[in-house]
């Protein structure tokens, strides 16, 4: 019996370290918006479950994009038409809801850039049940990146359990007042504020670590011998109690 042990042991060491490889290959694409090489659409380029895209009081046009980890330039989501100054903090900007089912330890990034006279702060938000907006984080573009695309722009998700393996998971990017006041900031030192500032958006990358399907090892079968032997000790068994009753 002690090679049928070892044999399921084995087997259970085997299985360690299958789910071991598992989490720590690389991640996997859950949705990107590359919008190359010449979109006519603001449909995502991938999906692994379904994603959809929305705007937020802005329009929407397509630019020259970002030549991002060797990746041809191709076009940008091009934003534009953003809320008066002093008005409509966090409500201007564009939506990516994105189904995460099967996925963890999530992670976005993207390319973006400013005009001159766009909001320098923009805020990240996310929502797990699909209508609920939390913030994340904000983003300030730097102004001696304006008309500049900043790549590589990023925020990890893996501590967001609820945006695990979750059908109705979504992010926003929208204009946002710069901290602390009521205004929004130009983008370039010396600029004004303006409602025409454009805002493009490539590269949208939202990457998790697929969930593996864990195998399930049946249970072994007993031998017959094995059988005969639980008969002979249930006999036993039974035997010796008779003999206490009687005694």
């Amino acid at each position: 019996m002690h090679h049928r042990s070892t044999a399921m042991q084995l087997r259970s060491l085997a299985l360690a370290a299958l789910l071991a490889t598992s989490f720590a290959a690389q991640a996997d694409t859950v949705a990107l918006w590359d919008y190359n090489p010449t979109p006519t659409t603001t449909k995502h380029t991938v999906s692994a479950n379904g994603a959809s895209f929305a705007t937020l009081g802005v329009t929407t046009t397509f630019a020259g994009g970002s030549a991002y980890q060797g990746a041809a330039a191709g076009q940008a989501l091009n934003t534009t038409g953003y809320a008066a100054q002093g008005a409509g903090d966090l409500t201007r900007g564009v939506q990516f809801m994105v189904d995460t089912s099967g996925y963890t330890d999530l992670v976005l990034t993207f390319s973006q850039r400013n005009s001159n006279t766009a909001s320098a702060w923009t805020m990240l938000q996310y929502t797990v049940d699909g209508s609920t907006w939390l913030n994340a984080t904000t983003f300030q573009m730097p102004s001696a990146s304006a008309t500049t695309f900043v790549n590589g722009l990023t925020f990890d998700f893996s501590g967001v359990e609820l945006a695990n393996n979750n059908a109705d998971f979504g992010f926003r990017f929208v204009a946002t007042f710069a901290p602390g006041t009521s205004a929004y900031a130009p983008t370039a030192a010396g600029q004004t504020y303006a409602t025409t500032g454009t805002i493009r958006y490539d590269n949208v990358l939202l990457s998790g670590t697929a969930i593996p399907d864990v195998p399930v090892d049946p249970l072994p079968v007993p031998e017959p011998q094995t059988y005969a032997l639980m008969l002979a000790g249930l006999a036993t068994v039974g035997l010796l109690a008779r003999r206490r009753r009687v005694g």
